[in-house]
């Protein structure tokens, strides 16, 4: 009982030095004694919530709100007094050698990138904020300047202004693709057979203003007359709501006038429906964790479920995050990943980094090393698991490359294989068996061209069944036809596989 009372006074004198401020001091703090309920009902009442636990929120609380729950009896540790000082601090961390993109730094950097690579980056402005700045995009992709038939992967940094640590990981992932591109075969593979799209900020208003102001800001700078800002996070039109969501202004998670109110989430809605991606991570911070759909209510069916749970377990095997439907932290309605999966089918999920909202730019270099090969395996898996969901259009399909093909067989197979939901098991039969074709095809130009190097490969792929009894159809049937169609050995042997 007397820690509980030492934690209350703590809290309360940590705060009180800022009262003689115009705008009231935020502090972050755990709030203790909480039911699942109460943590949901908190969201929805528009209470910022940076991480929970079982029975337990971190929070972002003014000096009245603590004192409400103190007496009401939840236990309160302050974990950061102040959160604009907090920001000063971590501003005063930056060095020459560590130091956060601002909004000029970014957009110097990816128009010096668009200058060096023109052949593997072309560089976009996708939409303009209330400020009038332009809202970047960076396309990579062996042929750039050409919408070409290829899976498609998109990065997405900074929704909300204080998660500066969201903006670098995208911007590394950049830097990697285009400085490796010569040397790093991996990276060659992906350049060559993916097409990747790069938005490091997402919400330049609200960056700029946290930066520039040393604030501990969350929205976007719309004016609503009286108060300032959007969740641009609660803004999407899929399942937009009040349930993890405010419809009041100053609310640090008010969700907007409506749907898509914001030029932000507006730009970001045009850009998936013109380029139709099958992959998208968004960075946030914090808690370490990967979140993916669906994040508006509890228990909603995910009919691409064991896709979402394979991809989320196998990129937490690179950074050591914890896995989770989005609903578990806490159901909210109007986020960027449900609509990208619910409307537009995307495999979307998204990292929420570090274990605080902005470390010591001393630790960029670290987090960017745990993120960056999860974002190479999402643009990769873009191109295998993608396609047996409903974004993998049949127009991908029937431009994979040898490779391409043989990966999402043996991907696909691997984790579908005793499937027992019947509807999932045919969707994905039914993708299979058009990848299965658009295989042996490729194989049977090779075979005509005297070439068994990819039959060789195929025959010895269990998982390729499907696409060998393609190619010993098609082969026998064409050599009876017109014997000089294949080598008679080539024959004698697919006759026997």
């Amino acid at each position: 009982m007397r820690r509980f009372f030492t934690t209350i006074f703590c809290c309360i004198s940590l705060l009180s030095f800022g009262t003689v401020n115009a705008e009231p001091v935020k502090c972050l703090a755990k709030v203790s004694r909480l039911t699942n309920k109460q943590i949901v009902t908190l969201a929805s009442q528009g209470f910022d919530i940076a991480k929970r636990g079982v029975d337990f929120a971190e929070m972002v609380l003014e000096q009245d709100q603590v004192q409400a729950f103190v007496s009401k009896g939840h236990p309160v540790k302050v974990i950061i007094p102040d959160l604009d000082a907090y920001i000063k601090k971590v501003k005063s961390t930056q060095n020459k050698n560590a130091s956060y993109y601002t909004y000029a730094t970014m957009e110097k950097q990816l128009k010096a990138w668009a200058e060096k690579y023109p052949e593997l980056c072309v560089l976009e402005s996708i939409g303009k904020t209330h400020e009038d700045r332009d809202i970047w995009a960076l396309k990579i992709s062996d042929n750039p300047a050409k919408n070409e038939p290829e899976p498609a992967a998109l990065l997405m940094g900074a929704h909300h202004a204080r998660e500066w640590p969201s903006i670098e990981v995208p911007m590394a992932t950049a830097k990697k693709l285009l400085t490796e591109y010569d040397s790093n075969p991996e990276v060659k593979n992906l350049v060559d057979n993916r097409e990747t799209w790069i938005v490091p900020m997402v919400n330049p208003d609200g960056v700029v203003y946290s930066m520039e102001k040393s604030k501990y800001w969350r929205k976007n700078r719309r004016n609503n007359g009286g108060t300032w800002g959007v969740d641009l996070n609660r803004n999407y039109g899929y399942q937009w709501g009040n349930v993890g969501a405010s419809s009041s202004g100053s609310s640090d998670t008010y969700h907007g006038t409506g749907p898509f109110s914001e030029p932000e989430s507006s730009a970001l809605k045009a850009l998936v429906e013109r380029e139709k991606f099958q992959a998208s991570i968004s960075f946030h911070t914090y808690s370490e964790l990967i979140l993916y759909p669906f994040g508006y209510g509890y228990n909603i069916p995910n009919p691409d479920s064991k896709v979402f749970v394979k991809m989320a377990k196998d990129m937490s095997q690179f950074n050591q995050y914890t896995p989770k439907n989005s609903a578990e932290l806490y159901p909210a309605m109007g986020d960027s990943d449900d609509f990208f999966y619910g409307e537009m089918k995307m495999l979307s999920f998204t990292f929420e980094l570090c274990s605080t909202f902005i470390p010591a730019a001393s630790q960029i270099s670290t987090f960017n090393e745990l993120n960056v090969p999860a974002c190479l395996y999402l643009i990769d898996k873009a191109g295998t698991y993608g396609l047996v969901t409903p974004a993998g259009r049949d127009e991908l399909i029937s431009n994979l490359s040898f490779d391409a093909s043989m990966n999402a067989i043996v991907d696909n197979v691997d984790l579908f294989a005793g499937e027992g939901n019947a509807a999932m098991r045919n969707e994905v039969l039914k993708q299979l068996e058009k990848i299965s074709q658009r295989t042996a095809a490729l194989v049977c130009t090779d075979l005509k061209n005297g070439d068994s190097a990819s039959w060789q490969r195929i025959k010895n792929t269990p998982q390729a069944r499907l696409a060998v009894s393609f190619i010993r159809n098609r082969v026998l049937f064409e050599s009876a036809h017109e014997s000089s169609t294949y080598r008679e050995d080539l024959v004698a042997e697919i006759k026997n596989s």
